[in-house]
């Protein structure tokens, strides 16, 4: 009784009256049509928005039962080294939702702003790693699998007309050495 006294008080002092928290309208039950709308929008936001264990936990079993295997086993193939959390945060962010091709200033596609700034971060950070002077070098960041970046390697090593021969496919374990094809650079 005192708390609603004090209220009363300190909305009397107010030269407006304070709106008020409870109206009729906002009293009324929502329509069923209404109520499941914003049920289901709910649900989105929390799909969105919720961890993997939450949303379905079989896949997140999965997930950790394959992140012990790795954590025991000794992986000689250098596409499956055991990464850091910072670095699957990354790759797991919400920078692979946004379709960027093409490089850092020239993209297909608007709307690239902060992915040109995180590649060319990527490049400086490269040239950087290697003491190359960005006036004289290039750095492409870009690849994401195996085959084109052992192409790029062939490409930066080889002269026009130049060869090299990959090992037979059974006598390596990585698919993309190209069973035994003769790469040629023309």
């Amino acid at each position: 009784m005192a708390a609603a006294m004090s209220f009363r008080r300190l909305s009397s002092s107010f030269k407006s009256p304070i709106r008020p928290l409870f109206t009729r309208t906002s009293l009324r039950c929502m329509s069923t049509a209404a109520a499941e709308k914003e049920k289901a929008r709910a649900n989105w936001v929390h799909q969105l928005n919720a961890p993997l264990e939450e949303i379905d936990p079989e896949i997140a079993n999965i997930i950790e039962l394959e992140k012990a295997r790795q954590w025991k086993g000794l992986e000689l193939i250098p596409s499956e080294n055991f990464t850091s959390v910072s670095v699957m945060q990354a790759v797991g962010s919400v920078m692979t939702n946004k379709y960027s091709e093409g490089y850092p200033g020239g993209r297909y596609y608007g709307g690239n702003e902060y992915i040109d700034m995180a590649e060319s971060l990527c490049q400086k950070r490269a040239l950087e790693a290697f003491g190359l002077d960005p006036a004289k070098w290039g750095v492409n960041v870009q690849s994401l699998s195996g085959s084109p970046a052992n192409f790029q390697v062939y490409t930066a090593l080889l002269k026009p007309y130049e060869r090299i021969m990959a090992l037979d496919y059974p006598m390596v374990d990585i698919f993309t050495w190209l069973s035994g094809l003769i790469i040629s650079i023309n």
